[in-house]
């Protein structure tokens, strides 16, 4: 969820005027526009690779707390404490390896997604005093506590679409050669076998 924003936008007037009421759902607005769609792909990819370096060291865990169990009456009393040892080291890595993981996801979603956010923002502002809404209610904010919605009322496509407009463009490619009648000479075979993937 994004702190700090502007969501909800309020002209104070009398309960009785309150009749141009809309609902956005602003969390969804940034992650389903384009720039945020390629930022969340980009932010999965890190979730992912912290997932498989946090689940190697789960598993080696795993591996030492079993090897401890299956040799609790065959182990000296020496290689158990050892165990032990490592156990416990291996334990406080995989807490702090945690906690750093999500620190650090923490600030690089913010970093993709803030700039969005922000600009997403100052558009609904924008919306709000171009359509003279009164009041305009984020239902991405669990603490709103909206039961039902006019989809009529709802926004929300509205701001995905400003939003992409108003995306920064992405320099253009450089132009490819003129192509030239000269035929393309074949890839050099290599001079060694490929190494197999694995």
């Amino acid at each position: 969820m994004f702190t700090g924003f502007a969501l909800l936008v309020f002209v104070p007037v009398a309960l009785a005027q309150l009749s141009n009421v809309v609902v956005v759902d602003f969390e969804g607005a940034v992650v389903q526009s384009a720039e945020g769609k390629r930022s969340s792909e980009k932010f999965d990819v890190t979730v992912k690779a912290k997932q498989n370096e946090l689940g190697k060291k789960q598993q080696e865990l795993d591996d030492q707390q079993k090897k401890l169990q299956n040799g609790a009456r065959t182990l000296s009393e020496e290689a158990k404490a050892s165990l032990q040892r490592d156990i416990d080291r291996r334990t406080t890595e995989l807490q702090r390896l945690n906690e750093d993981a999500q620190k650090e996801l923490g600030v690089m979603r913010d970093e993709l997604l803030r700039p969005i956010a922000d600009r997403a923002s100052a558009i609904l502002n924008a919306m709000a005093k171009e359509s003279n809404y009164t009041l305009v209610i984020d239902i991405s904010n669990p603490e709103t506590n909206v039961i039902w919605k006019n989809p009529k009322n709802d926004v929300t496509e509205e701001l995905i679409k400003r939003i992409d407009a108003s995306a920064p463009k992405e320099t253009a490619k450089p132009a490819a050669a003129p192509a030239t009648n000269k035929p393309t000479p074949p890839a050099p075979k290599p001079t060694t076998p490929a190494t197999p993937k694995e």
